[in-house]
């Protein structure tokens, strides 16, 4: 296995920039997600990894070798695709064996018939059905091995796509949305094979989906993509909690995060909805944004920071998440809350809620993350800035 190292990488389409200088590097034995919303260069960013796209501008590191102008059969790459992309006509062993058949043995030795008597070809077979039941028993498809793709499901045949890319052992595996083609309790299964695979092997895995769900349950690190650049990359939990721009904030999480707008007064005083805050930040007056996690919302017992209307409950069980509708403010705020507490959120209730302001996220107008927070009693602030 082996560290990708991608430095200031650049993709144009004539004059459309698909990727705006990316830098990223992936240590070895980590998994790492591309992730972002459709159209924002995360696949292309794979493919040019794989050597299947030329990069316009910058460069590409498995390992110690730079592989910018190397072909894709060159670099070592497993790459396991959206529609696995098996062979119909060939059984599960067969499609397994594809890769190393094409790299292991000669033309002549792959020949249907005479092959088999060509210097060297049986001991190759020997070696290729060997490493072929070594995939299949660590992806428990060893009873499929004499199957075609047709008669396999979905998730079947996804596995067998992995084993043909586990097979090879390569340097770094390469999946893109592998698991789209899943009903949504097959993906959840898969995800968690996929997360123990990469347990199991301690390979390089990068990984592409537009699902962060699968982005935050499986990965060492995410790295968050949207107009051909990466916002962030970091460890799931901290992209959650700390994101450095509003459009992560707003990507990551579901259900989405409540935005505020917030205004700061000559002393760096916070106010919402013209209510004051117990936060500053430094002085100078000035827009900004208040961005607040549905399960930072809780239910006011006395003087709420905000009064507003439910509007919509969802029961999901375990959980409740109520829709706020707030005078003055656009769109609705929703808030999580426990199941017990459902005859106090009643559609057409008045609803006064209350947050711990060191749970608020402040960005700018921009909306990049504003760092220097001071949380103070009302009273002391004016001192404190």
């Amino acid at each position: 296995m082996a560290e990708v190292k991608i430095t200031d990488l650049r993709k144009s389409f004539g004059d459309t920039q698909i990727l705006k200088g990316i830098e990223l590097k992936v240590a070895d034995g980590e998994f790492v997600s591309l992730v972002g919303p459709s159209g924002c260069g995360k696949s292309t960013l794979l493919r040019i990894i794989a050597g299947l796209e030329q990069e316009s501008a910058g460069s590409i590191s498995i390992g110690t070798e730079p592989v910018s102008g190397i072909r894709a059969a060159d670099r070592n790459l497993s790459m396991v695709f959206q529609s696995y992309a098996l062979y119909p006509h060939l059984t599960v062993a067969e499609n397994i064996a594809v890769p190393l058949r094409m790299r292991q043995m000669t033309r002549w030795q792959r020949l249907p018939l005479a092959g088999g008597l060509m210097p060297g070809a049986k001991r190759r077979e020997q070696e290729i059905a060997a490493a072929v039941a070594q995939a299949a028993e660590t992806l428990e498809i060893g009873a499929l091995l004499d199957r075609k793709p047709g008669e396999l499901s979905g998730g079947q045949r996804q596995r067998v796509a992995l084993g043909r890319a586990l097979v090879r052992a390569p340097a770094a595996f390469l999946l893109d949305e592998p698991l789209s083609n899943l009903d949504a309790k097959l993906r959840v299964h898969t995800r968690t094979e996929i997360a123990e695979l990469h347990r199991e092997l301690g390979a390089t895995f990068i990984y592409v989906t537009h699902d962060q769900v699968e982005a935050m349950t499986m990965s060492d690190r995410i790295a968050v993509m949207m107009g051909g650049e990466i916002l962030q990359c970091a460890p799931p939990q901290k992209v959650y909690a700390d994101p450095d721009d509003l459009r992560v904030a707003e990507f990551i999480g579901s259900p989405k995060i409540n935005v505020l707008p917030a205004e700061a007064d000559a002393m760096g005083r916070l106010s919402v909805l013209g209510r004051d805050l117990p936060i500053a930040v430094r002085p100078g007056r000035q827009t900004l944004q208040i961005g607040l996690r549905p399960e930072t919302l809780h239910l006011a017992r006395g003087d709420a920071k905000i009064v507003g209307r439910v509007v919509h409950l969802e029961h999901l069980g375990s959980e409740l998440f109520a829709q706020v509708a707030v005078e003055g403010l656009q769109g609705r705020l929703v808030l999580r809350a426990a199941p017990a507490q459902a005859a106090a959120l009643q559609i057409g209730s008045e609803a006064g809620l209350d947050f711990d302001p060191a749970s608020a996220l402040v960005f700018d107008a921009a909306g990049m993350r504003v760092r220097e927070i001071l949380t103070a009693p009302a009273k002391s602030l004016a001192q404190a800035v």
